[in-house]
């Protein structure tokens, strides 16, 4: 990785997770009283390889669906803590929810960020039993890159092979499904967000964002995605991909990267669902804020979605 693409990487971690210290004391709220909050669950020895869960105290002997939740923040950022008070809204529905932190770019590239989450999801799997988990009902949501992440989870859950092609290890491979998925503001063609020509690329810092990911320069980056090994770092969606309730805002570049998604799923016949964050949750990925009415309602309506594939 040249120094310099490793430098603004850095750069666009430090800044951007100062930007969301503010976002999180507006949108935190203290997890109800009626939730058992367990935070910096560690699945591997890395600073950033934990997760937060949180599940109903009322429910703790009962079998529970699966809520794993993967944060965005241009694949550079991103404050687990700060996506709790939207977790709780999950756990407070009867999900055991698991929120994933992964190492940021550029201090690891891609498929890096991918063997963590698939650790953390065997970590989750071994814990079944002892968390009284239902794996016959596993949820995935994230917002922005986080969107990717979960679109990617979906293209493993598709393709067993994927895992090989990646070079990456996944003891739980061939049983690991998803059943619904939750996306808010999500991205998942690299290609297209660093392109001019399309409307995505005007996403603030895109191109350093995409370049820290795969650490390479935006050059490089370009040659890489046109290239046959480049087409790995695509989430594919395909007919066996499931439900998907796909939330964009209206004053969002990434809108753009929804509209392309719902087309691919219109194409493929997956069922899909969607949301319009207006007003006050109109600016990107304040679709997740439910401490407002808009928010909520985006939630009850993809959980309503959720709940008819489970």
């Amino acid at each position: 990785m040249k120094k310099s693409v490793y430098i603004r990487g850095v750069l666009g971690t430090c800044w951007y997770n100062f930007t969301e210290c503010f976002a999180y004391i507006a949108l935190h709220r203290k997890t109800p009283d009626t939730c058992k909050y367990t935070p910096r669950v560690k699945y591997g020895k890395g600073r950033q390889q934990f997760i937060n869960l949180c599940t109903r105290k009322d429910l703790e002997g009962q079998k529970k669906p699966v809520l794993i939740y993967i944060h965005g923040g241009g694949w550079v950022s991103g404050i687990t803590d700060m996506r709790d008070t939207y977790i709780s809204n999950w756990a407070d529905k009867g999900f055991f929810t698991a929120s994933i932190a992964y190492t940021y770019a550029p201090y690891k590239v891609f498929p890096g960020q991918l063997q963590e989450i698939c650790t953390a999801i065997d970590f989750i799997y071994d814990h079944a039993d002892e968390w009284n988990l239902d794996l016959s009902k596993i949820v995935f949501a994230g917002e922005s890159a986080g969107g990717y992440y979960i679109m990617y989870a979906a293209s493993i859950a598709a393709d067993k092979n994927l895992v090989n092609k990646l070079g990456i290890t996944f003891k739980h491979n061939d049983e690991f499904h998803i059943d619904a998925m939750v996306s808010h503001c999500g991205c998942f063609n690299l290609k297209n967000l660093i392109d001019p020509d399309k409307q995505q690329s005007n996403f603030p810092d895109m191109k350093m964002m995409v370049t820290s990911f795969l650490g390479k320069d935006l050059e490089e980056a370009k040659a890489f995605l046109d290239s046959s090994e480049g087409e790995l770092a695509f989430p594919k969606p395909n007919k066996d991909y499931p439900p998907m309730f796909v939330v964009r805002c209206c004053r969002d570049w990434l809108r753009f990267e929804a509209f392309d998604l719902m087309e691919e799923l219109d194409k493929l016949g997956v069922p899909y669902g969607q949301f319009e964050g207006t007003g006050i949750i109109g600016n990107h990925a304040w679709s997740i804020a439910t401490i407002v009415k808009k928010g909520r309602q985006c939630f009850t309506e993809s959980y309503d979605f959720v709940m008819k594939y489970i």
